[in-house]
């Protein structure tokens, strides 16, 4: 057990030096709670609690190696989809040499006992935390809301919607990704690969879309009665609001049109969203905040002008449960319901095990409160265009 988990190499050595005299202290704290027969149980600490501070606590040291380890230590905790407080073992992929840090920090009654000991273990730089890693639910608190919230079960979604293919940045086939939709017990769905605005991935042009399209109607002949595809794409939206699509090449097609590129900026860009909105044929707004986790906050936009433009052009707001994404977030879902938005859960899927991510989309709509009724994905295929007579859907 000990070479378990002390790892070899300078980082290793390293953090036993450290950790030998912390675990020596922590089994004396240990000791003495345990003499004072507490009445009430100590409160261990949450997976979103120790991931963070793991964190920040890589964030503290310089680049090297035990930043790095430190780092793939806090995603395996904040992606580890049970409490670690319920289960014996730490997840398999914390690297060796940080593992006793871990061990030691799991082990911390509260989060005043949690960021004393990271303070002790911090390197040269301040502890802090970052506006780019608030508001997103660590797998365990995705799986829990779940449970709690039985009107969104994710086994009654009907539509598997806004997943890629090897048309554009996915890692599988039409074909694949569709058995995998099938395996899940979706009843419909719609691919929505990349077109050619968005620079860094290798989008569709007009030839890709009128094969997809072929691609798409062959598997209806097959095996439609299983599961019914409907193409999409994932639109780029420009600086100017427009798509990169022209209008004349939309028939047929459901738009789901997103922001990729100026999303950093600090100006405003409700107008942005609002000229796209007003796009024909815009079916979906994907990912409208276009935040990533650790990385960036996404847009500034004025939200409540946006969602009740939304509402009212009938455009659904994707709520994308890729875990790094988590967008739209719970509070600014809440304002979207307020505004009498309708919701398309995504798992913004790019292989056939990334489509259990709508059940994260799933979690995030019910800690907002968002009713069932409000959700496309529970209803029939014979809804994908209701409301919007402007859809010419095959």
């Amino acid at each position: 057990m000990c070479e378990r988990y002390h790892g070899g190499g300078a980082v290793g050595a390293l953090l036993t030096s450290s950790l030998v005299a912390e675990s020596g202290a922590f089994r004396s704290l240990e000791r003495e709670a345990a003499s004072l027969h507490l009445k009430y149980p100590a409160r261990v600490v949450t997976n979103a609690e120790l991931s963070e501070a793991l964190f920040q606590l890589a964030e503290s040291h310089p680049p090297g190696e035990l930043r790095l380890g430190l780092l793939r230590a806090a995603y395996a905790v904040f992606d580890h989809p049970r409490e670690l407080e319920g289960v014996r073992r730490l997840p398999e992929t914390i690297p060796l040499e940080v593992l006793p840090t871990v061990a030691m920090l799991r082990r911390c009654r509260g989060s005043d006992a949690l960021s004393a000991a990271a303070h002790r273990l911090a390197g040269p730089h301040r502890l802090r935390g970052t506006p780019t890693r608030e508001g997103f639910l660590t797998a365990a608190e995705a799986s829990r809301v779940v449970a709690e919230h039985r009107a969104l079960d994710p086994r009654q979604l009907r539509g598997a919607v806004h997943w890629h293919t090897r048309a554009s940045d996915g890692a599988a086939t039409l074909d694949a990704m569709a058995r995998a939709c099938v395996r899940r017990g979706a009843a419909w769905a719609v691919v929505a690969d990349h077109t050619r605005g968005l620079a860094c991935v290798n989008g569709l042009d007009d030839e890709g879309v009128a094969l997809q399209k072929r691609a798409v109607a062959g598997w209806n002949r097959r095996r439609g009665e299983e599961l019914w595809l409907v193409q999409g794409l994932e639109v780029e939206i420009l600086e100017d609001g427009r798509l990169d699509v022209p209008r004349g090449a939309r028939a047929g097609v459901l738009l789901v049109a997103a922001v990729h590129t100026e999303l950093a900026e600090r100006r405003d860009q409700t107008g942005r969203l609002l000229r796209a909105l007003e796009e024909p044929g815009v079916w979906a707004l994907a990912h409208p905040r276009g935040r990533l986790f650790a990385r960036r906050t996404g847009v500034r936009a004025n939200w409540e002008v946006v969602f009740a433009a939304a509402a009212a052009a009938g455009v659904l707001l994707e709520v994308n449960g890729f875990p790094r994404r988590q967008d739209l977030d719970p509070t600014l879902l809440a304002l979207a319901r307020e505004a009498g938005c309708r919701f398309l859960l995504a798992s913004d899927a790019h292989h056939p095990r990334h489509l259990s991510f709508e059940e994260t989309a799933v979690a995030l709509a019910a800690r907002a409160g968002v009713a069932r009724s409000a959700i496309f994905n529970f209803e029939p295929l014979d809804h994908l265009a209701a409301g919007r007579p402007d859809l010419a859907i095959p």
